[in-house]
């Protein structure tokens, strides 16, 4: 068009405003690329943001410390969650999963969890019934019925000296400085049908340390 109006049949300048016309196109795309990369990595800080809790804990004698980051350079947002409750009886519950899969909806299903599981907790479910009912809200969550979710959840009595540890496919919880126990270990949420997880008993020495990890 500003070749046209220019109203001069001219190769030369055809050609300059050929290559002008290419050019601008290019700096559009390029413009509109990074602002879709921007909203996605907006998007991506959201949802990690849920990921990322702040742990409601009220006793002093404990001390909870996190490290959230990716096994790769570039990876994507995955579904790795965790949280940690205190209860009114000063009773401790650990939870930490993850979701099959890598992307903005594994993320999303992984916020999900955590919040309902934080939820029923709160709400002063039956220890036994937690994880269960976490497994249904996965159920109907999900984008596909082969999506599953492995979860470790640690429950620790309000004397310190105690933990009982569910495994959903999940690896065992890491005594640091003691020794490891032998614990069962059940399917993965969002498998079998009705599924419930049997405890395994923890003994946890004075100073005792303990890792939850993905």
């Amino acid at each position: 068009q500003d070749y046209l109006n220019k109203s001069q049949f001219d190769p030369e300048l055809l050609g300059r405003a050929v290559r002008y016309a290419i050019e601008r196109r290019a700096a559009q795309d390029t413009a509109r690329e990074l602002a879709q990369a921007e909203a996605r990595a907006a998007e991506n800080t959201r949802l990690e943001r849920g990921l990322l809790p702040t742990p409601l804990v009220h006793d002093a004698s404990v001390e909870v410390r996190q490290r959230y980051r990716p096994g790769r350079d570039r990876a994507l947002l995955g579904g790795d969650f965790y949280d940690i409750v205190q209860c009114e009886d000063g009773s401790l519950f650990a939870m930490i999963g993850d979701v099959s899969g890598h992307g903005p909806d594994e993320a999303a299903l992984g916020v999900c969890l955590r919040v309902a599981w934080r939820t029923l907790v709160l709400a002063g479910t039956a220890e036994d019934r937690i994880l269960p009912l976490t497994a249904q809200v996965l159920v109907h969550e999900r984008s596909a019925e082969e999506v599953f979710a492995t979860a470790c959840m640690v429950c620790i009595t309000p004397d310190r000296r105690s933990a009982r540890v569910y495994l959903a496919g999940h690896p065992a919880p890491v005594p640091l400085g003691g020794a490891a126990s032998e614990l069962p270990v059940g399917a993965p949420l969002g498998v079998l049908e009705d599924e419930h997880w049997v405890p395994g008993e923890l003994s946890l020495e004075p100073g005792w340390r303990l890792m939850l990890f993905t």
